[in-house]
């Protein structure tokens, strides 16, 4: 989760990729429609809602102002209103968007990257939303930050190069 989203599904070890290659790719599945119109051409995406680029429209939506999401996650913590809505926002979406993911795989674990993903309230409110909205009357699917932090992804992504 940063400027968009994605996914990937591992299972016993090995990268599944589907027959259309698409296998993990949560980011284009319908969320709301107040995400607007993705670049893919669909309205509210996943990653229209929940991505750091989603994020920093809905908050210019807001206040006319251009930030980053570190800069409006800042100022969610220092009392702006308009910086919690935003983040607040987040914390529902995400507990929709990922309770459809556990509902689907019951996976054993999920581990959320990118610059999204640094945001502390996702492991705590976040993982509250979820257990809001999964099936199940429990959560025990953890939820968690990558062991290689915000480089997770490239080294993923050189490992499969490697492999492949």
């Amino acid at each position: 989760m940063g400027t968009g989203v994605g996914g990937g599904v591992v299972v016993n070890n090995e990268s599944i990729h589907g027959l259309q290659g698409i296998a993990g790719e949560w980011g284009h599945n319908f969320l709301h429609e107040s995400g607007g119109t993705c670049y893919c051409g669909r309205l509210g995406c996943v990653e229209t809602l929940i991505s750091g680029s989603g994020l920093e429209r809905f908050y210019f939506g807001l206040t006319g102002q251009k930030k980053s999401l570190i800069e409006i996650y800042k100022l969610s913590k220092s009392g702006d209103a308009r910086a919690k809505q935003t983040i607040d926002r987040l914390i529902d979406y995400f507990g929709k968007a990922l309770s459809v993911i556990i509902n689907i795989l019951d996976p054993d674990v999920i581990v959320i990257g990118g610059g999204v993903g640094n945001i502390e309230e996702l492991y705590t409110d976040g993982v509250s939303s979820v257990r809001k909205y999964v099936f199940n009357t429990r959560l025990d699917t953890p939820i968690v930050r990558p062991k290689l932090g915000d480089s997770a992804g490239v080294f993923g992504a050189a490992f499969l190069t490697a492999v492949n």
